[in-house]
């Protein structure tokens, strides 16, 4: 697969210089930074240690060590009778705390996550048409609600009916006193091992606990990350989808598709298992959802686009792609800002409980590099898209860029504090690759997606969960899914067992969304029709659809009668 078109009737030389230059910029700190191994003299801060130990441990009458030059004695003091101190007791740790205990932190970072359908709302009416922003709107928010609407009614309960006999990561985020409430997992014992498919407690959020004050932060929480996925799968309907059937299949995935998988991943279902069942390192490790969330958006993005076909025009009968141009570049840029933003949030909350010592974990170890590593993914998006777009199309496309970065962004997703800045940047560059000839796969096959959401959230998504058995590097993730070890990647002298179970999970995901999906779509298109009418389509789906424009001008009053 082409990645990079080679021509030298242009000024080749233009973009080997700028290739050049990053490399420079990227290779020469890190050699500024290599530590001098040759130097044996320890550093001010390890000096001043050894001289407290030794002037609380040594005896004044001892000689200096040998490394520290000779210095005059000076008279000892009179040694002055002190009554004796009362023995003070060691300052206990502070215990751990959970993030769903801290109701107010857990709420804001919910918030967070759910200011992306900001930006998705900016970046899906500025990749469309004008004459069908209104649709496009009212699409986002009608799909998004109704799967919200099926995620309380039983989409909440499949995923961590069962989180309180498990090793669930999710059973970590809930108070000892609730995690009763949701303790019935579904699922058979087979070959002596209990496979996990689903839970079965919490419908309605009803549970036997009173107060729920957890349960419901956690919920909230939960159906932040939902929206993601509801928001990015329908921006493959957009300019051609029914809202009505749009918003009956967002209930189907918020119900039972995004619910099953989560379940498998984090509400200790069988995928999470695979570490401690099977011996295959910690199981599907996904911190942030770069498979149960983006994966399942874009499988599900995928099978829109296919059951509904491309827009009229799209494809000429000489099977040559026309280009449908969005109206507004900067709603594309600004809205893909705002996701990054979200996700940057996302990711660190994702991230808070991430233990990097086993004897006393940090409660927030995690967040602030999984912030930057998201950054850096992002960034190494967008750098390549920008050098692969200037080599083939000779100017750098707003769009292709914004691809990019939101790529690199949902790439980082799964491991995003269980890397390495460097790791993290390079996964992020990958990722924009992958996501270019994901698209035109896509182009080449006839298949029409506005937005892009198959490539960037399924093939982005799908590259975060694998890079995780790659560049794990051993420093993180003590405790997860019930094995007592840090996740250490292929790279980073980890056995293949990890990778292993990255690859079933990427592998489960896409062909357990992809049947649900495709007969949820094709059941709906049955009973309402998925697409609208070529007339409709042709005209702008604002009026036909909605009853109003999204972009409407002044318009005078009419005369109803006479003035009084």
């Amino acid at each position: 697969m082409r990645f990079f078109t080679f021509s030298y009737k242009g000024r080749p030389w233009r973009f080997a210089r700028i290739a050049l230059a990053l490399l420079c910029s990227f290779v020469i700190p890190l050699l500024a930074q290599q530590p001098d191994t040759n130097s044996s003299l320890p550093g001010p801060g390890e000096l001043s240690q050894a001289s407290a130990i030794a002037a609380t441990n040594t005896p004044a009458t001892n000689s200096p060590p040998a490394v520290l030059p000779a210095v005059p004695a000076t008279p000892a003091p009179m040694p002055v009778t002190a009554p004796a101190a009362e023995a003070i007791p060691p300052t206990p740790a502070p215990a751990p705390t959970s993030p769903v205990t801290d109701l107010l932190g857990s709420v804001l970072a919910a918030l967070m996550a759910l200011a992306s359908l900001g930006g998705f709302l900016l970046y899906y009416c500025g990749l469309t048409r004008a004459k069908n922003s209104g649709h496009t709107s009212t699409l986002l928010l009608a799909g998004v609600l109704f799967g919200l609407t099926g995620y309380w009614i039983g989409g909440f309960a499949v995923q961590t009916g069962g989180i309180g006999d498990a090793h669930a990561a999710l059973a970590q985020s809930l108070p000892a006193s609730e995690r009763s409430a949701l303790n019935h997992e579904l699922g058979p014992v087979a070959f002596g091992h209990h496979w996990g498919i689903m839970g079965s407690s919490g419908f309605f959020l009803a549970t036997d606990d009173p107060a729920r004050n957890g349960i419901a932060t956690l919920f909230l929480i939960q159906a932040a990350l939902l929206a993601i996925v509801l928001a990015a799968a329908l921006g493959a309907a957009l300019e051609r989808g029914r809202v009505l059937a749009m918003a009956f299949c967002a209930y189907l995935i918020g119900v039972l598709i995004y619910p099953l998988l989560a379940n498998w991943v984090w509400g200790g279902g069988w995928l999470a298992e695979l570490g401690r069942e099977f011996g295959l390192g910690h199981g599907v490790i996904d911190l942030a959802g770069a498979g149960v969330v983006h994966e399942t958006a874009g499988v599900m993005a995928l099978v829109i686009a296919i059951v509904l076909g491309p827009r009229h025009g799209r494809y000429g009968r000489n099977k040559l792609s026309n280009s449908i141009p969005g109206h507004n570049v900067p709603f594309i840029v600004l809205g893909s800002i705002v996701l990054l933003i979200s996700w940057m949030a996302a990711n660190a909350f994702s991230c808070a409980n991430l233990a990097t010592d086993p004897a006393s974990p940090d409660p927030a170890s995690g967040a602030g590099l999984a912030a930057v590593n998201t950054l850096l993914a992002a960034t190494g998006g967008l750098i390549v898209s920008f050098i692969q777009a200037s080599w083939q199309k000779r100017r750098p496309e707003p769009a292709r860029l914004c691809r990019g970065l939101l790529g690199g962004a949902v790439a980082s997703c799964g491991g995003a504090a269980l890397v390495d800045p460097w790791a993290a940047f390079v996964i992020g560059g990958v990722a924009a690759l992958l996501v270019q000839a994901a698209m035109d796969s896509l182009e080449r096959r006839r298949m029409d997606d506005p937005v892009g959401a198959a490539a960037v959230h399924g093939v982005g998504g799908a590259w975060g969960i694998l890079a995780v058995g790659f560049f794990a590097n051993g420093t993180a993730g003590y405790g997860l899914n019930g094995v007592t070890a840090p996740v250490r990647g292929l790279f980073f002298g980890g056995a293949w067992h990890q990778l292993a179970a990255q690859a079933i999970g990427c592998v489960t995901g896409f062909v357990i969304v992809y049947v649900l999906g495709l007969g949820c779509v094709n059941l709906v298109q049955k009973i309402l029709g998925n697409r609208v009418e070529l007339a409709v389509e042709t005209s702008g789906l604002d009026l036909p659809e909605l009853g109003a424009l999204g972009y409407q001008g002044d318009v005078e009053p009419e005369e109803n009668g006479p003035r009084d």
